[in-house]
């Protein structure tokens, strides 16, 4: 009989253990679903960190006689995600060489990694005849894991969230650059001209700028160019592997640009090079217009896209009085509350970082709920008197409403809070009038009162 206890008491035992288990479990798997939809609201606003290069393969030259080139190799890197770049910080992970059976031969890290103006520049030492690769790393520091939570900044703001390693990525990139060095001198290399995009949009105001990457030279400087329509080339350091076009006043439209390049090496039609490419302008227009007039206390939502352009390619700098509250990007909607004694807000509009227009918002007290009498309507079959009301805060939002009525007791609202209500007069007594009155609310403390007579007859 003492066994059969036991051994009821520990089956008893033993389902609720499994019965725990399968909760916490249950439980687990739930808060993980929550902190990846967490994580995933989060990269909206904290684009993960994107590294490429400019070209596929950097190529560079050596003449006959030398064993390796005159100058460092130096190849760009694209960095994409964060709204500024400038602060990414880069790594030379490794460099090697490729060998004739396609090992790869280990290279000393002998380079580094610079931020230039937001771009990442890899610079190695001179290099001899070859193929190689080089692993990069780059790193932007907005989130921190502390503990089971993870610090995010956004909007000049810290956020704290639960863990997700969704979060951990978004800093942090790597990418393979390719350089190649080739002989020169026994046959001369075509010049060449690239850019990563035939065909962009842009947006009417900024100058458009472009890198049109130039190859087939050991020196960039010597090249010369010629733009249709007029427009300016501008050359960087002898080293460098590109030039800037720059349109300084672009017209709305899409336009289209020829540039024939000479190589001034006497090589014939291998100094020749022709690049064309297309440049859609845009006028700077919201999709939604957004509203001059904010208030003190009451929510100020900006939506910060512009009309055929990509909301991923804009950013937004919020500031007020002047000072800037922070920048980010245009998507989702951007909620501000304006203190008592601010002014103005501003909004800059950046596409692909250049400043493309501004909306001012002036800010004042917030007015009264308005009250409006909308509609009436007598049920005679009912007897009743039917009256419709709106009323709404400085946001649109809702308020709060009490009735006062002569005769007394004689009508009923349908709700105490809302935008739009409706009020019923019972005629059982058969008034020959009723006087109303309404008293509203709103949540920034202002209210409004509005009284009105009606005849009414059975």
């Amino acid at each position: 009989m003492k066994s059969s206890k036991v051994s009821f008491y520990f089956l008893l035992y033993l389902v609720a253990i499994i019965t725990v288990f399968a909760i916490t479990v249950e439980r687990d798997r739930t808060l993980e679903q929550r902190n990846n939809v967490i994580a995933q609201l989060v990269e909206v606003n904290v684009r993960p960190l994107k590294l490429t290069s400019y070209v596929d393969t950097a190529k560079y030259f050596v003449a006959p006689a030398q064993p390796v080139m005159r100058d460092s190799a130096r190849v760009r890197i694209k960095v994409d995600g964060p709204i500024v770049t400038t602060d990414v910080q880069f790594n030379l992970l490794g460099a090697w060489k490729l060998a004739g059976n396609n090992e790869l031969n280990e290279k000393p890290l002998t380079g580094v990694v610079r931020n230039e103006n937001g771009d990442g520049v890899l610079v190695y030492a001179p290099l001899e005849e070859g193929t190689y690769l080089f692993r990069v790393s780059g790193y932007k520091n907005r989130v921190r894991v502390v503990g089971n939570k993870i610090h995010v900044n956004m909007i000049s703001e810290e956020y704290e969230i639960p863990y997700s390693p969704r979060l951990e990525r978004v800093d942090k990139d790597t990418v393979t650059l390719i350089a190649q060095v080739a002989r020169s001198g026994v046959e001369p290399q075509q010049l060449t001209l690239n850019v990563q995009e035939t065909l962009e949009s842009w947006v009417l105001g900024p100058p458009y700028v472009k890198k049109i990457f130039v190859g087939g030279v050991e020196n960039t400087q010597k090249v010369t160019y010629e733009v249709t329509p007029s427009s300016r080339i501008e050359k960087g350091a002898e080293s460098e592997s590109f030039v800037t076009f720059t349109w300084d006043q672009p017209k709305q439209g899409k336009q289209r640009f020829s540039v024939v390049a000479d190589g001034n090496r006497g090589l014939g039609g291998k100094d020749r090079a022709n690049l064309v490419f297309d440049v859609n302008v845009l006028p700077a227009s919201f999709v939604n217009a957004p509203s001059e007039k904010g208030f003190w206390g009451v929510p100020y939502r900006f939506d910060g896209q512009i009309v055929a352009v990509n909301p991923v390619d804009l950013a937004v700098e919020a500031m007020h009085d002047g000072r800037s509250i922070g920048t980010q990007p245009a998507v989702p909607v951007i909620s501000i509350t304006p203190e008592r004694g601010w002014n103005t807000l501003v909004f800059k509009i950046f596409y692909k970082k250049a400043l493309i227009k501004e909306h001012r918002v002036s800010l004042a007290a917030p007015p009264p709920p308005q009250i409006r009498w909308v509609q009436q309507n007598m049920d005679r079959q009912n007897k009743v008197f039917l009256i419709s009301v709106t009323a709404s805060d400085a946001g649109g939002g809702p308020v709060t409403v009490s009735l006062q009525s002569q005769p007394s007791g004689i009508a009923t609202v349908d709700k105490i809070k809302g935008t739009s209500f409706t009020i019923t007069v019972n005629l059982q007594s058969n008034p020959t009038g009723v006087y109303l009155k309404l008293l509203v609310r709103d949540q920034y403390g202002g209210q409004s009162t509005s009284a009105k007579q009606f005849n009414v007859t059975p």
